[in-house]
């Protein structure tokens, strides 16, 4: 089974929410008081920040290398266009979206 490290506030943590839920996973959310983070995070993630994904002995951290690695890890429902083309428009997609709304969250 899989953990998932996450932040309720966090729209990073969010997305790799959704990917987990999408593919019908089974995995566990520890949420993380983003005020006062447990020592451990740091451990596992040596920027100190949500999210982290543990399967097994792997540890991975930020959203897009985790939210890449359950798509290909488990490919069906494939969440990511099979076309390289149409894969790297998604991505770039993606990223301005981070880029032009995640950037206002702590504002709000």
């Amino acid at each position: 089974m899989m953990t998932l490290y996450s932040g309720n506030t966090c729209p990073y943590s969010q997305r790799c929410r959704i990917v987990l839920f999408e593919k019908g996973m089974d995995f566990e959310v520890i949420d993380v008081d983003l005020q006062n983070k447990p020592e451990d995070l740091a451990l596992m993630n040596p920027y100190n920040r949500v999210p982290v994904l543990i399967e097994r002995d792997l540890v991975l951290y930020e959203a897009n290398i985790i939210n890449e690695y359950i798509d290909e890890r488990f490919p069906h429902p494939q969440l990511m266009p099979a076309d390289p083309v149409m894969r790297a428009r998604a991505r770039l997609f993606l990223f301005t979206f981070e880029q032009d709304l995640f950037s206002h969250v702590n504002a709000i």
